[in-house]
């Protein structure tokens, strides 16, 4: 059994929900994350744990898949993620010996089913997930627990993204408000935590979603200009996201997962992604999901679903972001 991928998002129901305050674990990929508990904090570093906010791209098990609304198959492709195993932020928190408490709240793939926005007063989750803004409310009646010792991590907006630009013209007045909602609810949340005591906050920005399959499948089709200016919406809600983050000094750490994974797309054998990108495991028939799932070949594929990378994407975003982390602390 497995999620069947479905149409795009173009529209939400208003929904809330509580997220968890405490690590929830599922089994993952031999050797890939070891469990928090056995993670000692790293010295060298000026914080010794990781405390994560965002989407599906973020969500490790602890949102959606404890509230038990991923559907049926409950673990999705059997770790609780939105992908076949360990997100980014699970990575870094191994790559950094630092324990994860994770807040992100995830949803996919049919309808307006998607996991967390910037704020459900702006765009709601019709999957139930609770938005960046409710995930760091839930995470202040702990008191911020551990903050001051803690790198803060967001990782959210590409299910708004969706919801409030236009592909086709770029000059849509609806694209420059984006750009401005995303920057300020962006560094909003990021003043929370700071003002909290976090000792620093990671952004990644929003990831080159016009690359992604569900572009061209549904929204696109073989339109290459509307690709290309959705690409340049993307682009500039980042810079505005950039630039909101400067007041911040060096207590935020801006990272372009946008430049990186686009990168990646425009070389993919380099890194072994030997599948067409047109191709993604969940939602393209049962010999996809055969040749990914049952056979073994997921590290081959780039796609997971039609906008989720896979594990493997996963794992190499992480290595980016400690390199992007130890740069902007000198290390």
């Amino acid at each position: 059994m497995r999620t069947k991928a479905a149409a795009f998002a173009f529209h939400a129901l208003p929904t809330t929900f509580a997220l968890p305050k405490n690590l929830f674990k599922l089994p993952v990929l031999p050797s890939d994350i070891l469990p928090s508990s056995r993670l000692p904090p790293r010295a060298t570093y000026p914080f010794s744990t990781i405390v994560a906010f965002g989407d599906e791209l973020s969500d490790n098990g602890n949102g959606s898949y404890a509230h038990g609304i991923t559907g049926d198959p409950a673990t999705v492709y059997g770790y609780g993620t939105w992908t076949n195993g360990p997100v980014a932020v699970s990575y870094l928190s191994s790559l950094f010996n630092a324990p994860l408490t994770d807040y992100a709240y995830g949803g996919c793939c049919g309808g307006g089913d998607f996991g967390a926005t910037f704020d459900n007063a702006y765009t709601k989750s019709n999957a139930g997930a609770a938005s960046l803004v409710d995930q760091i409310a839930n995470y202040s009646s702990t008191g911020y627990a551990g903050i001051k010792e803690s790198l803060g991590f967001v990782w959210v907006g590409q299910n708004d993204l969706s919801l409030h630009t236009d592909a086709f013209w770029e000059g849509d007045p609806n694209n420059a408000a984006f750009a401005t909602a995303a920057a300020e609810k962006t560094s909003a949340s990021v003043k929370k935590l700071l003002d909290a005591g976090a000792p620093y906050v990671l952004v990644a920005n929003i990831y080159p979603k016009h690359l992604a399959p569900v572009t061209s499948h549904y929204l696109c089709g073989t339109s290459t200009s509307c690709v290309e200016t959705w690409g340049n919406v993307i682009t500039s809600a980042n810079t505005a996201i950039k630039n909101s983050l400067t007041q911040f000094g060096k207590k935020a750490i801006y990272y372009d997962a946008f430049s990186y994974i686009s990168g990646l797309l425009q070389d993919p054998t380099g890194e072994g992604f030997t599948a067409p990108l047109t191709d993604f495991c969940d939602g393209m028939g049962d010999v996809t999901w055969d040749d990914c799932m049952v056979k073994g070949n997921a590290g081959k594929y780039f796609w997971m679903n039609f906008v989720q990378p896979t594990t493997r994407v996963h794992e190499l975003i992480a290595k980016d972001m400690k390199k992007t982390v130890d740069a902007h602390l000198g290390w």
